[in-house]
């Protein structure tokens, strides 16, 4: 295909983002997803579900990257199974150090925000709006957990393959012949990578499909819809088995929602209220109460100069005189279409009812594709807003004031969320030491039972559950035959063992045996559980009222901190 109907980079005015211009736009979302995470990432660990994927690699007799891989105790989630690849390549590379995790995690972070912007530069976006929504996007709140846990690490790699397929499909409307099939090839292969890793942005590429349609018209006229089809036929038909064999894939593996009207109804009231009320309307609450019960000086004054840079750059891009600065009627367009990308986000969960909406616990990992179409409606937001304004001068400082006030308010959030996960990581470490200290050993085949822990501080995880603090002593020994679980107001005693519920319907059980035994970490003693009767007299003793003296916490949740 020649490049003679158009230049990859023009925005819709005609005039081209210079390369240079694109290559200081990258290296501007590079430093604010660099400067979002620098005072945070260091301290972070692991956690929850983590302990259970990671102690299979450290009890692995053979430690090859094939070895680990081919595990016989790592055969969970084969139907995402280059997510199970990702993880045993960061386990070969950085083992039980979380920081290269965390790191890695970054910088997929940084070339997802990288490649949503060089979409949108292909797209024939105005540049502000290039850098805009993936800044916006990039330092949003709604998907913290993203950030800080390495079991919802999947969800920005598939965000980061998605980018990439839009991104090369949009390149190949312009290539030249010879590179036309790489572009393409490299488009199809970033869906599987995408959708293979974690199929939450599967029905976002079905919308790929419309805007790559879209800006095909715009550069070359109208398109023939039988053509169309044609000419996309491969890349439509790998999307639709797709979509079909994930989708039953998930409904058979995956708890059922009641019907998929419910499921629509639970996804608009959930998502809605937190992605546009807690986190859109009710957002200077949140800073408020950041700023007034967990104010960190540290915090906000690095804050206060991302602010600074953001809004400069942003200014210094607004002010040219050749800056193609949207009309009123484009801002509309632009919060429809984040509404719909936002819709989409989400629509792989209809058939399952395994998702929950909260602004700083671990369900919120859900939201990151949804979050796209967040920054956009919310760009479309701040842009309607400004464009009421009665001069173009008074709407530019507007328009990247109010992005500004946006981006440092998901910068103060998230920081002070990961706040607490570095407090978890840090407490998790003392209770190891701990146990380790008291027990030199656990014969092999014991069920350990903790006790005096909060299972959360504020929405971050300690130890809640058998899989995480279990995973934990599985490591630390190095014995996978260890069994655990942490006292919560969950846990009951029964005839024939205890038991444990979590997250409503998973239930795990431990039979009475010789070496069933508790621990309190705050007193320092522990007990042989033999039988029901001295599991009632341990807990008459110490806790005779059934309170664990914690702050009330949800699995998926945490505590919540506003």
């Amino acid at each position: 295909m020649s490049t003679e109907h158009g230049k990859a980079g023009h925005n819709q005015a005609g005039r081209p983002i210079p390369r240079r211009a694109a290559l200081y736009d990258c290296l501007f979302l590079s430093l604010v997803v660099l400067l979002s995470l620098i005072l945070y990432v260091c301290g972070l660990g692991f956690y929850s579900d983590d302990w259970s994927f990671l102690w299979p690699f450290a009890t692995s007799g053979d430690q090859s990257l094939s070895g680990l891989y081919w595990n016989e105790y790592t055969n969970w989630w084969a139907y995402r199974p280059l997510q199970k690849v990702y993880w045993t390549v960061l386990y070969w590379l950085f083992g039980l150090q979380p920081l290269g995790y965390h790191l890695t995690n970054a910088l997929v972070l940084n070339a997802a925000a990288v490649l949503f912007y060089l979409s949108l530069r292909e797209f024939g976006q105005s540049r502000l709006l290039a850098v805009t929504i993936p800044l916006v996007w990039a330092l949003l709140p709604h998907y913290s957990t993203g950030r800080f846990w390495f079991t919802a690490f999947q969800g920005t790699l598939s965000m980061a393959f998605y980018f990439l397929s839009l991104y090369s499909g949009l390149k190949a409307l312009q290539a030249r012949r010879t590179r036309l099939l790489a572009w393409k090839l490299l488009s199809v292969l970033s869906i599987f990578g995408s959708i293979l890793v974690y199929e939450i942005t599967l029905p976002l590429f079905l919308f790929n499909l419309f805007l790559i349609r879209y800006r095909k018209r715009e550069l070359y006229g109208a398109t023939p819809f039988k053509q169309m089809i044609r000419a996309n036929l491969v890349w439509l038909v790998i999307v639709l088995l797709l979509l079909i064999v994930v989708t039953l894939n998930k409904a058979l593996t995956r708890p059922i929602g009641a019907n998929p009207v419910a499921q629509v109804v639970k996804i608009v009231k959930g998502g809605v209220t937190v992605s546009f009320g807690d986190y859109g309307l009710g957002l200077p609450r949140a800073v408020w109460v950041i700023l007034r019960d967990y104010f960190d000086p540290t915090i906000l004054a690095v804050g206060v100069a991302l602010g600074l840079v953001i809004f400069g750059y942003l200014y210094g891009i607004a002010a040219r005189p050749l800056t193609d600065q949207p009309g009123r009627p484009k801002w509309p367009k632009l919060i429809t279409t984040g509404l719909i990308v936002f819709g989409l986000g989400y629509a792989i969960f209809l058939v399952t009812k395994a998702l929950g909406f909260t602004t700083t616990g671990i369900n919120n990992r859900t939201a990151i594709a949804a979050a796209a179409g967040v920054a956009a409606a919310f760009t479309g937001g701040v842009g309607w807003a400004s464009s009421l304004l009665p001069s173009d001068a008074l709407r530019k400082v507007a328009f990247c004031a109010l992005t500004t006030f946006l981006c440092v308010s998901g910068f103060l959030i998230n920081n002070t969320i990961a706040s607490f996960w570095v407090a978890a990581y840090r407490q998790e470490r003392e209770i190891l030491a701990d146990i380790r200290e008291h027990f030199p050993a656990l014969p092999s085949g014991s069920t350990f039972v903790l006790d005096g822990v909060c299972p959360y501080v504020g929405p971050a995880i300690v130890f809640e559950s058998s899989w995480d603090l279990e995973g934990a002593l599985r490591v630390s020994y190095h014995d996978p035959t260890l069994k655990a679980v942490v006292v919560t107001p969950n846990l009951r005693v029964q005839q024939e063992g205890i038991s444990m519920l979590m997250y409503e319907y998973i239930e795990t059980r431990y039979p009475y045996a010789e070496h069933l035994f508790i621990y309190h970490f705050g007193r320092k003693v522990s007990y042989r559980l033999t039988d029901a009767e001295t599991a009632s007299r341990y807990f008459q003793t110490y806790r005779p009222e059934g309170d664990t003296g914690c702050p009330p916490g949800r699995e998926g949740y945490g505590v919540p901190i506003f």
